[in-house]
């Protein structure tokens, strides 16, 4: 199971991206937003709620991977204790590429975790753009396949990106504000 956790990730991860393509067509259902209301509050909206998911996927992350990989960890951080001088070094070397192959993992397990979220109706664009009726099949499909992994890779980036990118929309809406006051 070590040997090949990243690969058993990177499968999930393709499985649930194939079932995007080739899935049957009313997986993919649009948010509508209400009669009168910008789009622009109701995607602020969405990213609170993305921040939500995205914090309990970091601490079900963090759970899933101490249970899994605090041991290993414990053994390496007490093998460089116990080193001497000659292998201290080593021994740190192997410690810090146990904890590089712990982060990556996490990764991985985010952007699986994001990618099934957003499949099930979790997606942050599609509160934003409004299709046409002459709009191709093709191109709305494309959109929501993009949206499944724009959102995935938000949840992926954890709480911190999501907190920014809040951060920045506000700052941009205070800003068009006070233009709009100074006019």
């Amino acid at each position: 199971m070590r040997k090949y956790g990243g690969r058993i990730c990177v499968g999930l991860l393709g499985a649930a991206v194939a079932y995007a393509v080739f899935g049957p067509g009313d997986a993919f259902v649009a948010v509508d937003v209400a009669e009168g209301v910008s789009p622009l509050p109701a995607a602020f909206s969405r990213l609170g709620v993305l921040y939500v998911v995205a914090v309990f996927i970091e601490r079900a992350l963090e759970v899933l991977l101490k249970t899994w990989r605090q041991g290993g960890k414990l053994r390496l951080e007490e093998e460089a204790r116990s080193a001497g001088e000659d292998g201290r070094a080593a021994a740190e070397a192997k410690l810090r590429r146990y904890s590089v192959g712990t982060q990556r993992r996490a990764l991985l397990f985010g952007l699986v975790l994001g990618v099934m979220v957003s499949l099930s109706g979790v997606r942050l664009l599609g509160s934003l753009f409004e299709f046409g009726a002459g709009t191709p099949p093709f191109q709305r499909d494309l959109f929501q396949f993009t949206d499944v992994i724009v959102t995935a890779g938000l949840i992926a980036g954890g709480s911190a990106t999501i907190h920014k990118a809040m951060a920045l929309i506000e700052d941009l809406l205070k800003a068009n504000r006070t233009r709009a006051k100074d006019s």
